[in-house]
């Protein structure tokens, strides 16, 4: 009979692995939408009536490139469904008992039928923003529950029960950054959905943009600006928090993550300004959404951490998160 720990070890691999597909299925909807392929499969699920297109299936004009593309991301969605229909399974097949376990890895098979769904919808219904952006959120959602699933299947609890209130707190702190850092995706997704992208130009300045940029479109860039303020500001205010807490007996990762996470808001607002002064050329718009999902991944994975340490015993083993991370890495 298998030891149970390294069954454990076993869906904590498997939910790492179904992680990064979801992460990889975020990059590639971006391609889509920078690219401007999102309609370049019309039908649903099949691409003009083909589960493998080929160039004399398509119609004249349009490359097998182009259709790839949006069929790749069908396809990677796809092996998304099989990995979660897999982890869910384990888990309920295994630690029943644990409802920490199975339930995000049943709530993430619902979410990819649901995204199947709206990813259908899109398509149908010819790329209206609003379903769009509900793809998008519903996503992020996705990647947010494997990776508490991870959490929960590779760092340990401590060995008290009684709760440590500081980690609890650094919990709370790092969720409410990481509910801006969605509500920012979701507003840039809608921004790039109804073409507000250079609505206006300039920056840090707002100077003219494209001729014919209407309300909606200035004040969704407007706030999609703003709100990149504000995450800069919340992510600063986190790694002050996480320093100043982070003392002996407390694992480094609640420093590491929030500090990964500055570092990548830099990238992401280096990004965003290219994207103003190449006219949002799609080798920075699909970075953009991409870095836009790591952040959020590591905000996520820093309250997911916290949560679980401050679930346990106030004298954590300063090497436990580490040693359990690189268990999964192994």
């Amino acid at each position: 009979m298998p030891n149970p720990a390294r069954r454990l070890a076993g869906l904590a691999k498997l939910a790492v692995v179904t992680t990064v597909t979801s992460l990889i299925l975020v990059a590639l909807g971006g391609l889509v939408r920078g690219t401007d392929n999102g309609l370049a499969c019309p039908d649903w699920p099949r691409c003009y009536g083909k589960w493998v297109p080929r160039q004399a299936d398509l119609p004249e004009g349009l490359t097998l490139w182009n259709a790839w593309i949006e069929h790749g991301h069908r396809s990677v969605a796809g092996l998304l469904l099989v990995l979660v229909i897999a982890v869910a399974a384990w888990a309920l097949l295994g630690y029943r008992h644990r409802p920490h376990v199975w339930l995000p890895a049943l709530a993430a098979v619902v979410g990819v039928f649901g995204q199947a769904a709206l990813g259908a919808a899109v398509v149908l219904l010819k790329l209206r923003a609003e379903l769009v952006t509900a793809h998008l959120g519903l996503a992020m959602l996705i990647v947010a529950g494997l990776v508490a699933l991870t959490v929960e299947l590779a760092v340990p609890r401590g060995r008290s029960l009684q709760r440590n209130a500081p980690d609890l707190r650094r919990a709370r702190t790092s969720a409410w950054v990481a509910l801006l850092a969605l509500v920012q995706i979701l507003v840039g997704g809608h921004v790039t959905g109804i073409g507000a992208g250079l609505a206006y130009s300039g920056f840090p300045g707002l100077s003219s943009g494209v001729a014919g940029a209407g309300a909606e479109q200035k004040f969704f860039h407007v706030s999609h600006r703003l709100l990149a303020l504000a995450l800069v500001l919340a992510v600063g205010y986190l790694l002050v928090v996480a320093r100043r807490h982070q003392v002996f007996g407390r694992s480094p990762w609640l420093l590491r993550l929030p500090v990964l996470a500055g570092g990548l808001v830099c990238v992401q607002i280096a990004l965003g300004v290219a994207n103003l002064y190449n006219g949002s050329q799609a080798w920075t718009v699909v970075p953009h959404l991409a870095v836009a999902s790591w952040i959020w991944t590591v905000l996520v994975m820093d309250t997911a951490l916290a949560y679980r340490l401050g679930a346990g015993s106030s004298t954590l083993d300063p090497s436990a998160a580490p040693t359990a991370a690189q268990r999964v890495a192994a």
